[in-house]
């Protein structure tokens, strides 16, 4: 039974279950002495997209609106748990702004349609477009590496976010009041992490040509409590709903279709995200209408 009972232990640590249900128990506390505005809806919700099924760990939603986080949960392997993000120079042309789309579905007889509101990014400075996980001198838990833990964590967060679009589509009683103007429901990727998150303020285009060296040593790496990841998904974890088409360049089609701000928050940074982010949202979305 020792043997038993330490196995199962270290199996719910590496899957992280312990830290999916400490982050809810977080949500529900600052939820019950009133510093945050969102609840739990769900855990553990299946969706499918493009006919991948998957679960999302958990869903948020903001007090007297229909405006969900979709969360994931990632506890990083000790030995893979420095996650480091950099600004790329370049995006798209004429960006002058960095910008946070978000989903919005909204249902219109006899189907539901997809929008994207765009706002401001709620920090510029803390924007970032790279995203690489760097070793750490700690021992490793398991034996595959986990570089691409970022990665996976965004197409899984995402590929959740697309999964409720799709059911929303088949099931728009989820989303609407039936009230004419109904504003629909916001649906926003954030992954809660047990890594370190670092920024780095170097200069990407900087790089020797002939080689492509690059040289950082003269720069000073910022622990950052959270940090919003301009992540671009694939096309093979999009929705397939109807969505509203108003791009005629290959720039705007990647701004309003591909790229998805997740906001990546650590343990330490949970009460001051979860504290500020959905009166932000509100604000940015009366501000763009």
């Amino acid at each position: 039974m020792d043997e038993v009972r330490k196995q199962l232990n270290f199996l719910l640590k590496k899957h992280g279950y312990g830290f999916q249900y400490s982050v809810l128990a977080r949500v529900l506390l600052l939820a019950h002495k009133k510093k945050s505005h969102w609840s739990v809806e769900v855990s553990e919700f299946p969706v499918e997209v493009q006919g991948v099924g998957t679960k999302i760990d958990f869903m948020l939603q903001l007090k007297n609106t229909r405006i969900f986080i979709v969360a994931e949960c990632k506890r990083a392997d000790p030995k893979f748990s420095n996650w480091c993000f950099v600004k790329a120079p370049y995006v798209r042309r004429n960006r002058v702004k960095e910008v946070f789309f978000v989903d919005r579905v909204r249902y219109d007889k006899p189907m539901c349609r997809v929008t994207q509101d765009e706002l401001t990014i709620l920090s510029q400075e803390n924007a970032f477009h790279i995203g690489l996980v760097v070793k750490s001198i700690e021992k490793g838990e398991g034996t595959k590496s986990e570089t691409d833990a970022i990665e996976k964590a965004a197409t899984q967060v995402c590929r959740g976010v697309n999964g409720l679009i799709d059911l929303a589509d088949k099931k728009p009683e989820l989303i609407t009041s039936g009230a004419d103007n109904d504003p629909g429901a916001i649906f926003i990727p954030v992954i809660f992490t047990t890594a370190k998150l670092y920024s780095c303020p170097c200069d990407l285009s900087s790089a020797d040509l002939e080689t492509g060296n690059l040289d950082i040593s003269d720069k000073e790496l910022t622990k950052e409590n959270f940090v919003y990841y301009q992540y671009h998904l694939s096309p093979g974890i999009k929705h397939l709903a109807h969505t509203e088409q108003s791009s005629y360049r290959f720039s705007d089609v990647l701004d309003r279709e591909y790229v998805r701000t997740i906001p990546i928050v650590t343990a330490t940074g949970m009460d001051k995200f979860l504290g500020s982010f959905g009166d932000n949202i509100l604000i940015r979305l009366r501000q763009s209408r």
